[in-house]
């Protein structure tokens, strides 16, 4: 090392460098040539295999063919020879004697090599020495037959039996009154056992297969076992066959293919022999680049290990949450089974007490037992992460939901199981453990934690160490479902462009003449409905949707605006929620919308709830401040819902102050209300603010709130909710604003 350093002080470091690089590159050019070398040498020796193959096929083909033309001569010329005694077997049937029939079988079996039996066989394909030779086997029956019908042996192959394996002949039987009867003879197929062995090159394997049944060999140099009952060939083993070629007037399928092992070996081998030259010329300029190489595993290690720690939990081994929310997210994304798939959360009840009892060290060791105990009771497949200190995460994607209930039940006992020698009889540890399914309604991590740990507090308020499936009748769970879906719905609409904005006239009561609307969001349902902000802003408020809606209906509404080019006047209110106001980010974002669409600041009022400004007061604060610099007024909605504390006013920075409805609606009959309104109207009028009355439902109580001097109203009476302008928009919008 120290002669490494002392090279890299004396040249520069990028002479240095570019030395370095040339050698490795130098070196990787070397191995790459040697291996394109190898591949290319395997692929020649490979196409030269397959021109053998194809030459070893046709030539067999041509030597079975010949075998078999001169087995019919050999039989022709013996029966020529032996004319007489076949005609008196003939003749005699099922009388023949069995010394005159062995008398011509040994003739038979002299003259041709390999004979094993003959008969004689009647124009209606029924043998006339079964008596002698016994039935045939049934497949001998059916070549028979095809003969018969035919008139010529065009199906020939093999037949099993107990006593061996062996071919027929069908030859017309060559007697002064053969009456259209065959002499049939029946081989060992020693000779086209042979003839297989006799071709077969290294590395190649043959196969004789039936052509009528897919898969069958008859024969096979494979294993060099050459007479087993029988052999099916699978697809895969199928599909590796080379030149398959059929014998004509047979059954038979003559195949051939390189030993399974034969390419990779000889891929193998060209490797190996690439790579030793390569170390060999490699040790040559192996003093240049030893400190990069030296240098460049330090560095894979350390990322290797750096990965490690990334994805896995370092006390457990297990997946961390990271890991575990990426699989998840994948199997989500990839999942169009129904039922299948479950996600559970297993949180060890009370895993402090151990600890604060017995020492961290204690618990440490728990954790562990409990890790490898779950990966070892769960399948191969199951992704098993530590969420946290005492909480487990497992993924099983190909779980069944209907199964999901015994399978947690079981890991619930598995906890209770584990013994530590510290740990008394009352200590032992139970879990409480959320299930959820991972169906199609699902559509990102996030809703799958929030279910799940709405799940596992649902077990443990009803009493820890049990299991809380989340799709049940809980009412609880029932309703976070609910949210889950109108989640999904939200999502889906923003997809599918099914938002729309609506308005309302806020109308003057003092006879002013400009004109002023609240905008509105509604969803159109797939089916056509609207649907009212009152089932999706609580879930969306509740799980941080709510931000990406008020962008949406913030740019909407500039755009929509920027079309009513003849309208300069008119002022439009729009809700923000609290947490698009604790956005640091809202102001500039709005800013970029006003100057996107040109519209005066003046003509734009945002209202916020009375319960949030007060409650986060510092927040409002901020973005009311900067926003009413900038042009913008601002309207503290529902007031008196909530906390209604007039000292805050004061520091509030509002031009408007808009009466909860619960107060206006039946103010003509509840003198409570009527007073109540009165004194906001007043302390509103001191404070310099003006005054707006929602829920106006009837034309009473708009002559009571003129009489009060309420600025203004807003309600079914006044106007109703409409769409606004949905015909002139000629395209959906291109939203760009993100805030999540």
């Amino acid at each position: 090392m120290n002669l490494n350093n002392a090279l890299i002080t004396q040249p520069s470091r990028r002479t240095l460098y570019a030395l370095k690089s040339v050698v490795i590159l130098t070196s990787f050019l070397i191995l790459a040539l040697l291996m394109w070398q190898s591949f290319s040498a395997s692929k020649i020796h490979q196409r030269y295999q397959e021109s053998l193959m194809d030459s070893v096929t046709e030539r067999i083909i041509s030597d079975f063919q010949e075998y078999f033309s001169q087995l019919r001569l050999e039989i022709d010329l013996f029966q020529q020879k032996h004319l007489k005694e076949l005609e008196i077997l003939h003749k005699s049937g099922s009388k023949a004697s069995v010394n005159a029939y062995m008398q011509i079988l040994n003739d038979l079996r002299e003259n041709i090599d390999n004979t094993r039996l003959f008969a004689l066989i009647d124009k209606h394909g029924v043998g006339s020495l079964k008596h002698i030779t016994g039935d045939f086997l049934p497949d001998c029956e059916v070549e028979i037959a095809s003969t018969v019908t035919l008139g010529l042996q065009k199906q020939l192959f093999l037949h099993r039996s107990e006593k061996g394996l062996h071919f027929d002949l069908l030859q017309p039987l060559s007697t002064n009154n053969s009456d259209g009867s065959y002499f049939f003879v029946a081989f060992n197929p020693d000779v086209l056992i042979n003839l297989l062995e006799k071709f077969q090159l290294p590395h190649q394997q043959l196969f004789l297969m039936r052509s009528d049944h897919v898969g069958e060999v008859e024969l096979t140099t494979e294993h060099g076992n050459l007479k087993y009952s029988s052999m099916l060939l699978n697809d895969e083993e199928l599909a590796s066959l080379s030149f398959i070629k059929t014998l004509p007037n047979t059954r038979w399928q003559l195949a051939i293919r390189l030993e399974p092992k034969y390419s990779r070996n000889l891929y193998q081998q060209g490797l190996i022999k690439a790579v030793v030259i390569w170390l060999l010329l490699s040790l040559i300029i192996y003093v240049f680049y030893r400190s990069q190489k030296l240098r460049y595993f330090r560095h894979l290690q350390m990322k290797q290990a750096l990965a490690y720690v990334d994805n896995h939990d370092q006390l457990t081994g297990l997946a961390n949450r990271a890991y575990f929310d990426r699989k998840l997210s994948e199997h989500i994304r990839g999942n169009n089974k129904i039922n299948v798939g479950v996600a559970f959360h297993i949180d060890i009840d009370k895993f402090q007490v151990i600890n604060n009892s017995f020492g961290y060290a204690v618990g440490d060791r728990f954790l562990n037992i409990a890790s490898i105990d779950l990966k070892d009771f769960l399948p191969d497949d199951a992704i098993v992460s530590r969420l946290g200190n005492d909480e487990f995460a497992v993924l099983l994607s190909s779980l069944a939901f209907n199964e999901a209930k015994e399978v947690a039940h079981e890991i619930r006992l598995l906890f209770q199981k584990i013994q530590l020698g510290e740990l008394k009889q009352e200590h032992n540890i139970t879990v409480s453990i959320g299930v959820v399914s991972l169906d199609l309604s699902i559509f990102d991590t996030a809703q799958v934690f929030l279910s799940l740990g709405r799940a596992v507090r649902l077990a443990k308020e009803k009493g820890r160490n049990r299991v809380q499936i989340y799709q049940s009748d809980d009412e609880q769970l029932i309703q976070h479902a609910n949210e889950m879906e109108v989640l999904h719905d939200i999502t889906q609409a923003f997809k599918e462009d099914r938002f729309l904005l609506y308005r309302q006239k806020i109308k003057s009561l003092t006879g002013e003449k400009y004109s002023h609307y609240e905008v509105l969001v509604r969803i159109k349902s797939k089916q056509g409905n609207i649907i009212s902000p009152n089932n999706f802003i609580p879930a969306a408020e509740k799980y941080s949707q709510i931000k990406q809606i008020d962008c949406w209906v913030i740019e909407k509404t500039f755009q929509l605006m920027s079309l009513e080019h003849y309208d300069n006047e008119t002022i439009y209110s729009i809700n923000l929620s609290g947490l698009t106001i604790a956005d640091r980010d809202i102001y500039d974002q709005v800013v970029v919308l006003f100057e996107r669409y040109k519209i005066a600041p003046e003509r734009i009022c945002f209202e916020v709830t009375e319960t949030y400004a007060i409650s986060h007061l510092k927040s409002a604060l901020h973005f009311m401040n900067q926003m009413r610099e900038f042009g913008c007024c601002f309207s503290l909605d529902d007031f008196g819902s909530g906390l209604s504390s007039f000292r805050y006013l004061q520091q509030l920075p509002v031009a408007f102050i808009k009466i909860d409805g619960v107060f206006v609606r039946d103010m003509d009959t509840n003198e409570v209300n009527r007073i109540f309104v009165e004194n906001i109207k007043r302390t509103a009028t001191a404070m310099k603010k003006k005054v707006v009355a929602e829920f106006v439902e009837s034309a009473e109580i708009e002559i009571m709130l003129t009489e009060m001097g309420v600025d203004y109203g807003q309600g079914y009476y006044i106007h109703k909710p409409e769409p606004w302008l949905e015909s002139t928009v000629g395209k959906p919008l291109d939203i760009t604003l993100n805030i999540d």
